[in-house]
């Protein structure tokens, strides 16, 4: 399949419905279109309606049918353009900018942002962490609801990371630091280890439970011990935080765990961009 590199050729391949619709087929239902209420294959397609009837549950349903796509008023060439450009904007793109770019009201640019990066946490929260691992914590600004004046409240909340080495990454916003509440969040997304590197923060001190691991201690300037290092989780903390302050300015702590997902999908496939795009609409039901 074509991969779409610019956004001269991505404006081009989606330039109609009719071509969105025939390249969402393709991802949605690789080996045949497939009844998204009951599974069965081979279903009857209504061409006046450009819809398929099931032979087996008589369901009617388009190709948008229980995708994030579904029942809005957004015509599909403005929704590949939005996954593109939130694909493959690096640094990630605002919802102010995807207004601009596809020429929709701001309500919308955001309403359409929310959905995709749904898509995008499906596709990084799939599979367990395996392999070399780092965990690492941090503190992130992000802003409140505001004061009675007017200006804008802003808050350090807690969030962790955990990054497969040359995978995937997943990002946590955390009530507290507290080893208990660290704890809970590692043993839901680690699969099998080899090894487990953190900083020296005695609340790590129990990932020795989830394999080897071992410690580097940043206070008295040790950051690289052999193999133990957590600059790989470092470097994306870095990234997401130069995001906040360059590319969103200020994001609300309410949804501030969506905008972690977005970066940690983006993150983990930044060796295969050209596939990104793929990716989310092949994870596009709700």
């Amino acid at each position: 399949m074509q991969k779409i590199k610019s956004l001269v050729t991505a404006r081009k391949e989606f330039s109609t419905q009719i071509k969105c619709e025939e390249h969402l087929i393709r991802i949605r239902w690789p080996i045949g279109v497939a009844c998204p209420r009951c599974g069965a294959k081979h279903p009857a397609y209504l061409q006046s309606r450009r819809k398929w009837q099931c032979n087996a549950c008589r369901y009617q349903f388009s190709v948008t049918s229980g995708t994030i796509f579904h029942k809005t008023h957004i015509d599909l060439p403005r929704w590949m353009l939005a996954v593109w450009l939130m694909c493959h904007s690096p640094k990630g793109i605002s919802s102010k900018q995807i207004q601009r770019e596809l020429g929709v009201t701001y309500k919308t640019a955001w309403y359409m942002t929310k959905r995709i990066r749904k898509a995008m946490r499906h596709d990084v929260f799939e599979d367990l962490l395996c392999g070399i691992i780092e965990v690492d914590d941090a503190v992130v600004r992000a802003s409140g609801d505001g004061t009675p004046s007017g200006h804008v409240k802003f808050e350090g909340k807690n969030v962790l990371g955990v990054a497969e080495r040359g995978g995937l990454l997943r990002m946590f916003t955390l009530e507290d630091l507290k080893t208990k509440s660290i704890k809970r969040v590692i043993a839901q997304n680690l699969g099998e280890v080899q090894e487990i590197y953190s900083d020296a923060a005695s609340r790590l001190f129990f990932l020795a439970e989830f394999g080897s691991h071992q410690s580097v201690a940043h206070t008295y300037d040790e950051y690289v011990l052999g193999e133990a290092h957590v600059n790989t989780i470092e470097n994306a903390w870095s990234l997401f935080k130069r995001a906040l302050i360059g590319v969103y300015h200020h994001v609300s702590a309410k949804w501030l765990q969506e905008y972690l997902d977005e970066f940690a999908f983006r993150y983990s496939h930044r060796r295969e961009k050209s596939t990104m795009f793929n990716l989310v609409l092949a994870n596009c039901e709700c």
